[in-house]
């Protein structure tokens, strides 16, 4: 449409409202990205806070430790906090004097502090920016400079009040990291006690600071002790890659897990580069249960068993670290390139292997704590009777419920391996840590978080996605429920057995 076909009374219109408004709000974005961040002091921490319009989530920087990411509230401002400068010594003092309680006592009343300046600072220099830019393209039209002005501070103010209004601290229970492998578990943290936090702001605050704290002043000497949780590594898909074992090992020692899980194809068509695979499995120095995968021989699986700290399934049931585990090894082996994967004949394979996991989890004293298979089709029949199921197999990182089961896949762990199988260039490792509630006056022991954690082998940027189970699935106690209701989701939808 060109100018002579716009009515004049639009024209009008556009000239004395609706352009001044948008250059009100252009120029108080211009303005909060160039000087909305301003240095506090909050216990023994400096920190930058800095805010802009962007999607809804508060950005942690803790340096050189990594960064903590949670979608906190629904207002169009991304807040940041960005750790300055730390004075160790009074960490320490304050730790030594009030501990964690008091050390987040007394953030949380010096941030809040800081909180209503930083919130006006953020309302006059976004207001100031519609202003400026106004003046600057109206220049002495008074009227279409206040109505610029007027813009910035309707958008400024209302996604300060929406964001006050929708912030949720429990989203930090469930945060994305990047950063440091060494660090993470540190600032991490136990999952104990994630449950009873739930609601409670100072509880969340305190998981952040005791998290900061272990990562600054107790990684020499541990004074917050360890936690009863039992927590597992769980990888599957290795496909030979030793870088991959590398990485699963680093995680294993990092995150000083109870036990590993394989879920399979640890190997790769029964090649004979298997052993340099088997000779890495008893350095992770620690339990490790493995179920054969559709790419893993009987022999790979053999060769296995004679591994001292390995832990074969295949129809067994078996109590290891404070966990029983049923596993049953892939009942399809593919044992070249070019045979076929997914066609219906394949599938009738795969699904026979249900029945007789039905049958042995039925016969059980009682159900597994959970059941370890290669492909999650294999324990459909199982929905219902147990609360976990972990598997691997399509190379993607997903979780369902069924029945009040969960079902937990993992992608490649070793980057689809070195043999070829990633749908997709550049697949990245990927791995979880699960972590179990211990079983108290008979009750079993319940899964209550699990971290999923990325590497991309060509950049190393690791990248960890601290799971709920309450907050994620709804689930109180993840144990079977006739009533639950399917609620199925997954990161990605690639696919490549």
């Amino acid at each position: 449409m060109t100018r002579r076909e716009i009515p004049a009374g639009l024209r009008r219109a556009l000239a004395a409202w609706i352009l001044p408004a948008l250059i009100g709000v252009a120029g108080a974005w211009l303005a909060l990205e160039a000087f909305g961040t301003s240095t506090v002091t909050a216990g023994p921490f400096q920190v930058n806070l800095d805010a802009d319009f962007g999607r809804g989530l508060t950005d942690i920087g803790l340096p050189p430790l990594g960064r903590l990411q949670a979608d906190t509230h629904l207002g169009p401002l991304h807040v940041r906090a960005e750790l300055h400068e730390i004075d160790v010594d009074a960490l320490r003092t304050e730790l030594s004097e009030g501990g964690l309680e008091g050390l987040a006592q007394t953030l949380e009343t010096r941030t809040l502090d800081h909180l209503v300046p930083f919130g006006l600072r953020i309302l006059a220099i976004g207001v100031a920016g519609g202003v400026a830019l106004g003046l600057l393209a109206f220049r002495t039209v008074r009227r279409r400079v206040e109505i610029a002005g007027l813009a910035a501070l309707v958008v400024v103010a209302g996604s300060i009040a929406l964001t006050v209004a929708t912030f949720d601290a429990r989203a930090f229970l469930s945060p994305t990291y990047s950063g440091s492998l060494t660090l993470a578990p540190k600032l991490f943290g136990p999952v104990e006690g994630t449950l009873q936090r739930v609601g409670y702001f100072r509880d969340q605050l305190q998981s952040v600071v005791a998290g900061a704290a272990r990562a600054y002043a107790a990684v020499e000497a541990n004074p917050f002790g360890a936690t009863d949780e039992i927590s597992v590594l769980h990888i599957s898909d290795v496909h030979l890659s030793t870088l991959g074992m590398d990485f699963a090992k680093e995680l294993a020692r990092s995150f000083d897990v109870d036990l590993v899980i394989d879920t399979g194809d640890t190997s790769s068509f029964g090649t004979p580069a298997e052993s340099i695979i088997l000779q890495t499995i008893p350095d992770f120095d620690r339990p490790y249960v493995w179920v054969r995968g559709n790419h893993d021989s009987l022999a790979f699986q053999q060769a296995m068993r004679s591994q001292p700290n390995a832990e074969v399934l295949d129809g067994e049931t078996a109590e290891v670290g404070g966990l029983t585990i049923y596993g049953l090894g892939d009942p399809y082996f593919n044992q070249e390139r070019g045979a076929p994967v997914e066609d219906e004949a394949v599938l009738d394979v795969i699904r026979s292997a249900g029945p007789r996991i039905l049958a042995d989890v039925e016969s059980a004293a009682r159900p597994p704590d959970l059941v370890a298979v290669h492909d999650e089709r294999m324990a459909e029949t199982v929905a219902g009777q147990v609360p976990l199921v972990i598997s691997g197999h399509f190379h993607r990182d997903a979780v369902g419920v069924r029945d009040g089961t969960i079902f937990l896949e993992i992608g490649s762990s070793g980057g689809a391996g070195p043999t070829g199988f990633a749908n997709e260039p550049g697949e990245p490792f990927s791995a979880e840590i699960l972590y179990f509630r211990p079983s108290e006056l008979g009750d079993p022991p319940l899964l209550v978080a699990w971290d999923l954690i990325t590497q991309d082998p060509a950049t190393g940027s690791l990248q960890i996605a601290r799971h709920v189970v309450e907050l994620e699935l709804g689930l109180v106690s993840p144990s079977p429920s006739p009533t639950a209701s399917p609620t199925p989701t997954s990161s990605s939808g690639a696919t490549g057995p």
